[in-house]
């Protein structure tokens, strides 16, 4: 009679398995446990991380500084000013702002490589909610402090307004330099007209980009102070909404050409 031989060598995994210590079995399904409870304590960190933090952000909300934002003399609502006005700050500032729930982790995520290979606060990573919340709420200060408290008074405005609010809000507290808060101080400031202007007198394309360019750096791209490193900016900022297709290139082109008259600095003076 034939017997199909069953091969019993020390190099087979059948033989290991048979000999195999049971303290090594026990450890294996040990690990196979803990592995299995990191992951649902990791999942678990990632849904309540947010609903924790937005609860915490009440906590450095001012009221009064937030209910006072829209009795200003000088706010100018979104439709009040042509829609290349914001759409310039989206594109630069923001680009994922519809998306994101306040916090974006793409852009964050490469804000802290950059700044882990620099060893230094050199990228921010902040959203458009969350630079409302640090110039209302909280300090210019790089510290990590900070930018957890800006993100959880991000999580918790955007629970409490739509994104037409929250980007409305935005552009009437940033700072534009040289003391001037808001869309409605700075238009007058530059150019010489209200935000509100409508026909020949609303604020351009090539304006809005040149606008656009100053939260990153109100002093340094300032065309009062440096008009050429401003027309710099510009450019960096109408080649970004070309790029997202919220312009053309024609538009982009007639923008960057655009006579940009800037209020000379005696006639302020004037004033």
């Amino acid at each position: 009679m034939n017997h199909l031989p069953i091969p019993l060598g020390r190099n087979t995994d059948l033989y290991e398995a048979a000999n195999m210590p049971k303290s090594i079995m026990k450890l294996g399904v040990r690990w196979k446990k803990r592995l299995r409870i990191s992951f649902l304590v990791i999942m678990m960190a990632a849904i309540l991380a947010p609903i924790v933090l937005a609860w915490t952000g009440i906590i450095w909300i001012d009221e009064k500084k937030l209910a006072a934002v829209q009795q200003s003399n000088s706010y100018v609502k979104l439709d009040e000013m042509p829609d290349h006005v914001w759409k310039a700050f989206v594109a630069i500032e923001d680009h994922r702002f519809m998306q994101h729930p306040g916090v974006d982790p793409i852009g964050l995520s490469r804000a802290i490589w950059v700044d882990i290979k620099e060893g230094a606060y050199v990228q921010g990573g902040s959203t458009i909610t969350m630079q409302l919340a640090r110039n209302l709420f909280l300090t210019n200060d790089k510290t990590m402090t900070r930018k957890v408290k800006e993100i959880a008074i991000a999580l918790q405005l955007e629970q409490r307004y739509s994104k037409k609010e929250l980007l409305e809000m935005y552009l009437n507290v940033i700072y534009f330099g040289h003391g001037k808060y808001g869309i409605g101080e700075a238009v007058p400031f530059y150019f010489g007209k209200k935000a509100t202007e409508t026909g020949d007198r609303a604020v351009t394309l090539g304006e809005a980009a040149m606008l656009a360019s100053l939260p990153k750096g109100p002093e340094r791209y300032s065309p009062v102070k440096n008009w050429s490193r401003a027309k710099q900016r510009q450019a960096v900022v109408l080649n970004r909404m070309n790029e997202l297709e919220v312009i053309d290139q024609s538009e982009s082109t007639l923008a960057t050409n655009e006579q940009i008259f800037v209020v000379p600095t005696a006639k302020r003076t004037a004033k």
